[in-house]
């Protein structure tokens, strides 16, 4: 058993020495201005908050040592105070940070914001920031991990994609409702950690996600009550994209470059449309209602440029059959006609391919969509636009 001493942590532990446990404390140490940032906390706040941290493989030593009260409840991974974080040993370094991050974060929220709110955003906010990337020297909070490599043992973005796959997708209201013994199970990590990623990485949710920080003293059902009405207005929206993030998650997920910007809606004119597609962004709304029996003829002509690695990868509204994503050419023209907040699944998320010209028949009314064909982690360094001419077949 020994300690070692950051500026506001003391860690115990019974782990043989390596860089990887003796640098946690100044790991601990970077996150506290990141935390008085987000939280909006004066760093001379701070000043006298310390933090008693045990970070254990044998617990029997820490029970002798008076360091693991018998009154705590049964963890499995963690648990916090407001000056006392309690850790078990982890299978990866990424993932013992991770955890040691987690549980800061509820301990720093109890202090200085008296709360941590409901299960799903105490759980998620903590997720949220708990999720890192460091590499040796720095730490940045709230990253989306760009490969799995990054973040052994954390396995969230897999969580999301099994359960899935297994017909358990879970949708926002479900995951505002977990109970207070809900995340004995790890499970509810993964949905947590998606829906605060998605909320907080939003441009159009962020600031009604980030209010609710002041209000994280309050965790009964009024806290979800006044989150969902300071985005009543915007819901089906809202179901629309979170599909959309669920259906398509993986590592690296731009969620500003993917989110849908809203635009006036009217009519489809007889005489047809045209509308700009930008190739580093993800669906994109035309603006033009369809309605339902119409055949749209919908064509892309232009150049952009898809990547840029080892040279830029320039592709046409046909896309470029070199690479492919989810069975479809890179860059392919695609649309889907859909509605915000419709009935099941967002049609989003079954497009139709158009390539340079194609056909969409419309058996329900909807918002023409349209975008290139690309991985929402790889949006980034698309450039260039697309000139998209969409006209009503009158053949069909």
């Amino acid at each position: 058993m020994r300690k070692i001493a950051g500026k506001w942590l003391d860690l115990y532990t019974d782990i043989p020495a390596t860089a990887a446990i003796e640098e946690l404390p100044g790991v601990f140490d970077q996150a506290i201005g990141q935390w008085c940032t987000y939280f909006q906390i004066d760093e001379q706040a701070i000043k006298d908050w310390r933090v008693i941290g045990s970070l254990m493989k044998d617990k029997q030593r820490f029970e002798q040592a008076g360091l693991l009260p018998d009154s705590l409840p049964v963890f499995q991974h963690g648990y916090s105070g407001e000056f006392r974080i309690w850790l078990n040993e982890q299978p990866s370094d990424y993932y013992r940070r991770h955890l040691l991050l987690h549980e800061g974060t509820h301990a720093f929220m109890i202090h200085f914001l008296k709360g941590t709110g409901p299960p799903w955003f105490m759980e998620g906010t903590a997720e949220l920031l708990g999720t890192h990337h460091w590499d040796g020297k720095q730490l940045q909070l709230r990253h989306f991990p760009s490969d799995k490599l990054q973040t052994p043992h954390w396995g969230r973005v897999k969580i999301v994609q099994d359960d899935l796959a297994a017909g358990r997708g879970m949708p926002l209201e479900a995951i505002m409702n977990y109970g207070s013994d809900a995340h004995l199970k790890v499970q509810p990590y993964g949905w947590c950690w998606a829906a605060a990623s998605f909320f907080d990485s939003h441009p159009q949710y962020q600031a009604s996600f980030r209010k609710m920080l002041a209000r994280s003293g309050d965790s009964s059902g009024r806290f979800n009550q006044i989150f969902l009405e300071s985005l009543a207005d915007q819901w089906p929206s809202v179901t629309q994209q979170w599909q959309l993030f669920v259906t398509q998650m993986d590592y690296g997920y731009d969620v500003a470059r993917e989110a849908i910007d809203p635009r006036p809606l009217q009519s489809l004119p007889a005489a047809g449309g045209n509308f700009v597609l930008q190739a580093n962004r993800g669906w994109q709304s035309t603006g033009y209602t369809i309605t339902a029996g119409s055949t749209l003829r919908i064509s892309g002509e232009g150049q952009f440029q898809l990547a840029n690695d080892p040279q830029p990868w320039i592709s046409e509204a046909g896309g470029l059959t070199i690479e492919y994503y989810r069975g479809k050419p890179l860059g392919l023209l695609l649309a889907a006609v859909s509605e915000p907040g419709e009935a099941g699944l967002t049609r989003l998320a079954d497009p139709q391919p158009i390539g340079l010209v194609g056909q969409l028949k419309c058996s329900r009314p909807g918002i023409l969509y349209v975008r290139v064909n690309d991985a929402p982690s790889q949006l980034a360094d698309n450039q260039g636009q697309l000139q998209v001419t969409i006209q009503v077949d009158p053949d069909n």
